[in-house]
């Protein structure tokens, strides 16, 4: 299966470990990805076992609790992982992450 170089991609997955430190209490997470033609996260959405939500994009990169990831992706992994853009995009319209303030939520 090929894919087009210039559609973004989606994809999910459950990291079954915790952050450690002082978030140690947050539980596993599951991670939520748009994925750029070039294999770099555009956005990405933590939710996490004890309800807590982040969120990260061009607008909000980093802050105290992670960052947007800066690793590219590979095929095989978004193949495996693969989501629809339909279910990125009800997450990220319904969930309210912690990390960010609902005016600049409002702003993208």
């Amino acid at each position: 299966m090929s894919f087009s170089k210039h559609k973004k991609r989606y994809c999910k997955w459950f990291w079954d470990e915790s952050l450690g430190g002082e978030y140690d209490h947050w539980g596993t997470s599951t991670y939520f990805m748009e994925v750029g033609h070039d294999l770099y996260a555009v956005r990405q959405i933590e939710i996490y076992e004890n309800g807590n939500i982040l969120t990260y994009d061009s607008s909000h990169l980093t802050d105290n609790y992670g960052m947007l990831c800066d690793k590219q992706f590979n095929e095989e992994d978004l193949r495996e992982f693969a989501i629809t853009k339909a279910e990125f995009e009800q997450i990220w319209n319904t969930k309210i992450p912690m990390n960010r303030s609902v005016a600049e939520m409002r702003q993208q």
